[in-house]
């Protein structure tokens, strides 16, 4: 029966990072960059993130989704091209990794205002370029609204941000009852907890999107089968992109299969 639980939330309650794909890259960044890995008292709470290049340049902000960890970046953070232009940072979202593992946050403000204190290890004075894939999306976006003179770009990844998109399955509201959570692996329960709340989180967020003034790069693939593309419909009437990248035949995760793509809206929104 559990391993029946683990599997359906794996596939249905959550939008999962398949790691195999990067695992040696995070493993040889854990040897290589481990002085890279830090915490810091965030607004809420202690957040862990990872850094690399010149504080001294522009900041570009790493957000993952729904679960996952500041090490589904790691690939990025070995960019020498990147390298050479940013300070390239990646952190733990709340309730994952180093920031406090298994206490979820549902609140995006919250969360926003916790990896916003992350930034202020950025001494250029540049405005930070914040990537946000999946889940992260919608906290990028938050973090744009509380800070809308602050912000350059914003890099929605296969983001969830359309409110009438967000569907509670019956499998999800079966995993946030007590007797059934304690079955979960954490970083899936963690996940399924702030899901249930996502719609109604994105749905407070609605009268806030004009406030945004970053330019905004969108990159999805029309197959995702885990965040509709018409997502991307939704940032195109509430923003107005300065890039929208469909990614004919790609599916949801985007950041280990097609990283060129995320690289590409990246040097493009330093150059602006």
């Amino acid at each position: 029966m559990r391993s029946y639980l683990i599997l359906f939330f794996a596939i249905l309650g959550c939008t999962f990072n398949p790691m195999k794909p990067a695992k040696s890259q995070i493993d040889l960044f854990k040897t290589t960059g481990k002085d890279h890995i830090h915490t810091l008292e965030g607004f809420h709470r202690t957040i862990g993130y990872a850094d690399v290049g010149n504080p001294e340049h522009r900041p570009v902000m790493f957000v993952h989704g729904s679960p996952g960890s500041k090490d589904g970046w790691y690939a990025f953070l070995m960019n020498e091209k990147l390298i050479k232009q940013f300070q390239l940072i990646t952190v733990d979202r709340p309730g994952y990794g180093m920031s406090a593992p298994g206490v979820t946050e549902s609140s995006l403000q919250k969360q926003a205002e916790d990896l916003w204190s992350v930034l202020k290890i950025n001494k250029s004075g540049k405005k930070p370029i914040l990537v946000g894939h999946s889940f992260g999306g919608p906290v990028i976006a938050k973090m744009a609204m509380l800070h809308p003179d602050e912000v350059s770009a914003l890099i929605f990844v296969a983001s969830s941000v359309d409110p009438k998109l967000e569907e509670t399955k019956f499998i999800q509201k079966l995993g946030g009852l007590w007797g059934i959570r304690s079955l979960i692996p954490e970083p899936l329960r963690v996940c399924n907890e702030e899901i249930l709340t996502l719609k109604k989180e994105l749905e407070e967020l609605l009268p806030h999107w004009s406030e945004i003034k970053a330019n905004i790069f969108i990159v999805h693939g029309d197959k995702d089968p885990l965040v509709p593309v018409e997502n991307v419909d939704f940032l195109k009437k509430m923003t107005h992109p300065h890039s929208v990248n469909i990614l004919v035949g790609v599916n949801h995760f985007i950041p280990w299969q097609h990283p060129e793509a995320i690289e590409e809206a990246i040097i493009s929104a330093g150059a602006l």
